[in-house]
């Protein structure tokens, strides 16, 4: 594929996440994502057939990181409650390096309810999810958390205190460090879960 393609189709993406992140999911059009481009929506749909298909390359970029995040989290023999913390956090940094992708995190619940695209967030989702479910479990099963609370609850805590982390430094325009206050949750969430020998 011409290079220039190449860079033409991540270009659209990364204006179409920056228009998310203006004015909404909800009030994006192929109109706003081909002004805030600089190019006619001719242009757009040389490169993507349609919303729906420019929508999934946006996620496909959302997620590029993922496996990354994930390799290092399993890379750094950490024991599970620091993986916890680092895996978490990682994300935290992505997102104060890159804030209008969080426009995305805010918009799962309406993502999820669009056919095309429910299969892509909950495939996201999900592998998150399972990597933190995991490292919860073998956090029990090594002692370094309480086995009697369930794995679940404790990744509820987490994700969900994550993302109204990340919904208030959205809404007080990103006027705190999102990684600093996520880290801070993450280790009491943690230590009110650990082992007392621990």
């Amino acid at each position: 594929m011409d290079i220039s393609l190449i860079h033409r189709r991540e270009g659209i993406i990364i204006s179409t996440i920056e228009a998310i992140n203006e004015v909404g999911l909800q009030n994006l059009s192929t109109k706003i994502i081909a002004k805030k481009e600089g190019v006619s929506e001719g242009t757009l749909f040389r490169h993507f057939k349609n919303k729906t298909e420019i929508m999934i390359a946006v996620l496909d970029h959302f997620s590029q990181f993922d496996d990354a995040i994930i390799e290092a989290s399993e890379n750094k023999n950490l024991n599970p409650v620091d993986t916890i913390t680092y895996f978490i956090t990682a994300y935290a940094e992505y997102y104060e390096n890159y804030p209008a992708i969080t426009s995305l995190v805010q918009a799962y619940d309406t993502l999820a309810y669009e056919e095309e695209l429910s299969e892509k967030v909950r495939s996201i989702l999900n592998k998150r999810l399972n990597f933190l479910l995991k490292t919860i479990d073998k956090g029990k099963e090594e002692g370094f958390l309480q086995r009697e609370v369930k794995t679940e609850l404790i990744e509820d805590l987490i994700t969900g205190a994550f993302r109204e982390i990340c919904l208030k430094w959205r809404l007080s325009n990103f006027t705190f460090s999102i990684k600093e206050r996520t880290l801070e949750m993450v280790n009491i969430v943690l230590k009110a879960f650990k082992e007392n020998n621990r």
